[in-house]
């Protein structure tokens, strides 16, 4: 935090970096998604998965770095925040129901 940065200009700027770090979180897993889905109709399935994987860790980087070159290293984390964030509500959306409940219960 700087000390003469106004309270808005501080919000707008760590929900930028929030807001660009689901977005980066949404496409990589967008990406795993669609390579998931046409991995069993590929030629070369191995090939697909390891370039899919290089383009999204690809795709990650530039916009983790972009955040990095931008801003500092709290907007880092709280890019990285933001891109747990689309994982871990996929993960509640499609976890079994029997899963959900607390052991003991």
């Amino acid at each position: 935090m700087t000390e003469g940065e106004p309270l808005t200009g501080l919000l707008l700027g760590y929900g930028g970096s929030f807001a660009v770090g689901c977005l980066l979180g949404i496409v990589f897993l967008w990406g795993l998604w669609l390579t998931v889905r046409r991995l069993p109709t590929a030629d070369h399935p191995a090939l697909l998965m390891f370039a899919s994987l290089i383009l999204r860790f690809g795709v990650t980087l530039a916009g983790f770095l972009l955040i990095i070159r931008m801003g500092s290293w709290e907007h880092l984390l709280v890019a990285a925040i933001g891109f747990t964030l689309p994982r871990l509500l996929i993960r509640h959306r499609f976890q079994a129901p029997a899963a959900r409940e607390e052991p003991g219960a």
